[in-house]
């Protein structure tokens, strides 16, 4: 009987899983973007009367929360992997998406390296 290999195993089955998680990751982020695309073409006073509205509402608070928590979050993780956690809550805050998938290619690269 062939003796298996539970490395190779244990290592095919992390780079499925992350993987799938990237896959995830990129067809919510496209179900995202294509949702917030208008079907219809507004008129120009139509427009002109929705962006004096949301000028006037300050409605990016939660999109500001959202960008917060994701810096928060990279910086969490940079603490824990003994890189600078301000560049990071930065670079979390400003670019939030590419930030996190750059964060997940280099745990993903960081546990690779310890096995």
């Amino acid at each position: 009987m062939p003796r298996i290999n539970t490395k190779h195993w244990a290592r095919l089955v992390r780079r499925t899983l992350s993987m799938k998680l990237f896959h995830a990751i990129l067809l919510l982020l496209v179900l995202t973007s294509s949702s917030m695309v208008s079907t219809r073409v507004l008129a120009q006073g139509d427009l002109e009367h929705r962006v004096s509205t949301l000028e006037h509402s300050g409605s990016s608070g939660g999109v500001g929360m959202a960008a917060f928590v994701c810096g928060a979050f990279c910086a969490l993780w940079a603490q824990n992997t003994g890189r600078n956690p301000w560049l990071w809550f930065f670079l979390g805050l400003f670019f939030n998406v590419i930030t996190v998938l750059v964060l997940l290619r280099k745990n993903a690269n960081d546990k690779r390296g310890k096995t």
